[in-house]
């Protein structure tokens, strides 16, 4: 959950990355990440609030892309080539690059949500240590829910679990 309405409402700048975990089931390792687990994520600057999914392909991050982020909203990415034509629906496009010891110039840079995703990556290295892709969802939306209420968006202990009560009621969880 981003909250309410559209990441960049306003004008304002969405973060875009992807990252590679994990190992797909029965793939082997080989160069690249095609042997791993695809994740997009989002963060809007002015909320402070990510959005993460777990993608296959280019064609689902345009659609979460599309769903996500304003129209009006300034996009900033790294220079991967599928951001050219998909950073034409917002107002302004702007990417670093990377390979080119790119990291920031002017506002133009994806350190925060790179950020985001070291805190992921961490704790699924060292606290969970293995994510089957049926349950990377699930891992994702439970980061998105640290993020999104943290104590930098002044959100106290007692909000969190409020918010996280809130979430489970009339739900049950099975192992199914």
């Amino acid at each position: 959950d981003t909250g309410g309405g559209l990441m960049g409402e306003g004008g304002g700048g969405v973060e875009a990355d992807e990252t590679y975990i994990g190992r797909k089931k029965g793939e082997r390792i080989r160069a690249g990440g095609g042997h791993k687990h695809q994740v997009f994520a989002l963060v809007d600057r002015q909320t402070g609030r990510v959005k993460s999914r777990h993608v296959v392909n280019f064609a689902e991050i345009g659609a979460t892309l599309r769903e996500t982020v304003s129209p009006e909203a300034k996009l900033y990415t790294d220079q991967a080539k599928m951001y050219r034509q998909l950073g034409k629906q917002f107002a302004t496009h702007e990417s670093v690059n990377h390979s080119k010891w790119e990291w920031k110039r002017g506002e133009a840079h994806t350190n925060t949500i790179e950020g985001v995703f070291s805190v992921f990556k961490r704790g699924m290295i060292g606290t969970y240590q293995h994510c089957g892709e049926q349950h990377l969802k699930r891992y994702l939306a439970e980061f998105d829910f640290r993020y999104n209420n943290r104590s930098a968006l002044e959100i106290s202990d007692k909000q969190r679990t409020d918010i996280a009560l809130a979430g489970i009621e009339g739900k049950r969880l099975t192992y199914k």
